[in-house]
């Protein structure tokens, strides 16, 4: 584990070769520095680094050069499950082709009110097992409680 005051030491009287970036596992800075040492521009580029360092909050240092990555636990739960039943939005509008002219494709203008597939009747097993899946997803996804899913699961269940 590399020392923020190592690192720091080094840049000051090492920082025209280079020395510190080496330390810090920055080899391509360390050969730049090594190479351009003769103009002087990495001695001043090394004090710079020695007062950045020097000021240095330790957990930023760690974080930098140690891959200490310190995040919290996340309290947010993502469902990522589908809804059931494959739902697919309505469009809002028809799609477009050039000019501003509709697209023609199957399923599209929609079907007339007469051929559209009826809604299930209410009560019946499939409605039933359609609720009860829709239920379960919202318990799932932490949006319920057992008692409450328990309860709606009786209502829907005792209104068949």
């Amino acid at each position: 584990m590399k020392d923020k005051n190592v690192a720091a030491i080094l840049a000051l009287f090492m920082g025209g070769i280079g020395v510190h970036k080496f330390y810090l596992g920055q080899t391509g800075a360390g050969l730049i520095y090594l190479l351009f040492c003769w103009t002087f521009i990495p001695s001043i580029l090394g004090f710079i680094e020695f007062i950045i360092l020097a000021l240095m909050d330790k957990q930023e240092f760690d974080r930098r050069f140690n891959g200490s990555y310190t995040l919290g636990p996340s309290p947010v739960v993502v469902n990522m499950l589908p809804p059931a039943g494959g739902y697919q939005a309505p469009h809002a509008y028809p799609p477009q082709g050039g000019y501003g002219h509709p697209v023609q494709h199957p399923g599209y203008p929609p079907q007339p009110y007469a051929q559209r597939p009826q809604p299930v009747p209410q009560g019946s097993g499939e409605d039933v097992v359609a609720r009860l899946e829709k239920l379960n997803e919202l318990r799932i996804a932490g949006l319920l409680t057992d008692e409450e899913f328990a309860k709606q699961k009786e209502r829907i269940l005792q209104s068949v």
